[in-house]
């Protein structure tokens, strides 16, 4: 191995102290499990580790041909120290911001796909809603009128031509029409 080759798998690996400095901020960030849920971490965390190896030795096998030695463990940890002490801060800061931002815009096209289509949807269809209701009903008062006018002026003539005797009777019977009608109502409607 040259000293070029040590050279180059010795500041890579100290980019890579910072690269791990750097993502291990933003996986304590996005990964805080609530009181109970601690076996998260079970599960996280050995994968969060283990994909930090794969992409160190990844990067390690074209600069070395994957060999590890001790100052090049001594350069991730110099670089990790390096992140922690000067750039935690900023980066934090920097990945606070870009989190506000996505945040911000989200609730921003959310708000805008809620007030430009559901709400007008919504709108649309309530007054559908009330369009069709007014005009049933107003088709049932018609009808209606047009059932009991004529049963009206049939009575009115009935009360002209008919005995004392048979009116009674008449009136009897639309009685007990009238009180079966009223219990079919009833129970279409669920009134009871």
């Amino acid at each position: 191995m040259t000293l070029n080759e040590q050279f180059a798998s010795l500041i890579l690996m100290m980019l890579m102290g910072v690269w791990l400095g750097a993502s291990f901020s933003v996986y304590q960030r996005f990964v805080r499990p609530r009181k109970k849920r601690h076996w998260i971490l079970l599960i996280t965390d050995p994968l969060f580790w283990t994909i930090q190896a794969v992409l160190l030795f990844s990067l390690l096998l074209p600069v070395n041909q994957g060999r590890l030695r001790l100052y090049l463990i001594l350069g991730v940890a110099l670089g990790f120290s390096f992140y922690k002490s000067f750039l935690e801060k900023f980066f934090l800061y920097i990945l606070e911001g870009i989190i506000s931002a996505i945040v911000r815009i989200w609730r921003f096209v959310a708000k805008t796909v809620y007030h430009l289509f559901l709400y007008p949807l919504y709108f649309l269809l309530k007054l559908a809603y009330l369009l069709c209701k007014m005009t049933v009903r107003i088709v049932l008062k018609i009808l209606f009128f047009l059932l009991i006018f004529p049963m009206k002026v049939l009575r009115g003539v009935l009360r002209l031509l008919l005995p004392e005797k048979w009116r009674i009777g008449v009136k009897k019977r639309t009685v007990q029409i009238q009180r079966q009608l009223m219990k079919w109502v009833s129970f279409l409607t669920g009134r009871r």
